[in-house]
């Protein structure tokens, strides 16, 4: 099967997120993964593949694409994943007007993390607006 991507989405991909300092991944509904921004290179993503093949599947568990592809809108999880030692804020985007499309890309959060987040960790006071309850 050939993914038929206009140069005009695939400019703009690049436009838009060459420049952002996470891996960034365009992304077919099917999980093709068919463009990827400047740090993903740099780390060695492909294209080509489904990014369900990148790693191994459990580390996919949290996947919200078919939720943002169903919902023609955003979808994020915030998660601590034990195999980055990170909390990860991620985001699965479709493209308007391209709804077979979206953008995904997560962020490393730890520094930044309510305690509740990282494992063998808590909150040792009781501040509501710190704890994150």
């Amino acid at each position: 099967m050939t993914i038929e991507v206009s140069d005009e989405i695939r400019r703009n991909f690049h436009l838009f997120w060459d420049n952002f300092p996470a891996a960034v991944i365009l992304v077919y509904k099917d999980h093709t993964i068919i463009e990827t921004n400047r740090m993903a290179q740099e780390r060695g993503y492909p294209t080509g593949i489904k990014c369900v093949d990148m790693g191994e599947r459990k580390h996919h568990a949290g996947c919200k694409a078919q939720t943002a592809l169903r919902d023609k809108a955003a979808a994020r999880n915030v998660a601590y994943y034990d195999f980055l030692g990170q909390v990860v804020d991620s985001y699965w985007i479709p493209l308007a007007g391209a709804e077979d499309f979206y953008v995904h890309f997560g962020t490393d959060i730890t520094e930044y993390a309510a305690d509740r987040l990282l494992p063998g960790k808590r909150s040792d006071h009781a501040c509501s607006s710190c704890s994150g309850v």
